[in-house]
């Protein structure tokens, strides 16, 4: 599976909305509602208005992202959605969703008129029954593998703040249950050879640690420490550091 960064747009451009049944095939450049006023189904073509082909990201959304739909003429009416469910109908893609807010001045689109609809990745893309597809084998069913019951916890844990994170976690502790494997310091195809330093580990061992750096480099967030400022070593005094005690002379010296 690709990487998908939280916030990161899977498909933008502009449709016409066209009436009809969400549940049957919009014509190209078109889109369709059950309901225009607060839609659970909606199917989009996978070609634009402009006659862009935007089938891939559209597949590309999982439940949990986020579609939206904006008016052209007011940006403050708009309407944002949480996906449900996804269904690759192969020329248009339909979509479960719930409606999440509403513009200001939002109002429902009639028939025919021209709209930005985008798709983004959203924190809430991780949600239950997703995280295995980023997992390490999971007993059950697979005798060996991480136990089931802690990888759910690390995905109860981290899943919906950031994926990444969570692979990366499963992935360390499977590689825990694994017996260490001996580091490989230099590996020779017979045309060429490329060395390791430090050595990385082999085996299983060495892939589910690679598997984990791997995840950790796509992580979302990166902790920081702020930055602080140290008191001063010794408090100023007012007045010329220079100044001598008395008038018109220097203190001596030894």
């Amino acid at each position: 599976m690709a990487s998908r960064s939280v916030g990161a747009i899977l498909a933008a451009g502009y449709w016409d909305t066209q009436t009809g049944a969400a549940t049957s095939a919009p014509g190209t450049g078109k889109y369709r509602a059950d309901s225009w006023t607060a839609p659970t189904l909606l199917a989009i073509a996978g070609t634009d208005g402009d006659g862009y082909d935007r089938h891939a990201g559209l597949a590309s959304i999982l439940p949990g992202d986020l579609l939206a739909q904006l008016s052209r003429a007011d940006s403050q009416n708009y309407q944002r959605m949480t996906v449900t469910s996804v269904t690759d109908n192969a020329t248009w893609v339909a979509f479960g969703v719930e409606v999440t807010e509403n513009g200001p001045t939002f109002a429902a689109p009639g028939s025919n008129t021209r709209y930005l609809v985008e798709a983004f990745v959203t924190a809430q893309a991780g949600t239950p029954g997703m995280w295995q597809s980023w997992a390490p084998p999971l007993n059950p069913p697979t005798a060996g593998g991480l136990d089931a019951t802690v990888a759910q916890a690390i995905a109860d844990a981290t899943w919906t703040d950031d994926p990444h994170l969570c692979a990366a976690l499963q992935w360390e502790s499977y590689a825990a249950t694994l017996p260490p494997s001996p580091s490989v310091a230099q590996v020779s195809t017979g045309v060429q050879s490329v060395s390791y330093q430090p050595p990385m580990p082999g085996g299983d061992y060495g892939a589910a640690m690679a598997r984990a750096a791997w995840h950790r480099s796509l992580m979302a967030t990166i902790a920081t420490v702020p930055l602080t400022q140290a008191a001063p070593a010794m408090a100023s005094v007012a007045g010329d550091p220079w100044a001598s005690d008395w008038p018109g002379e220097w203190w001596p010296v030894g």
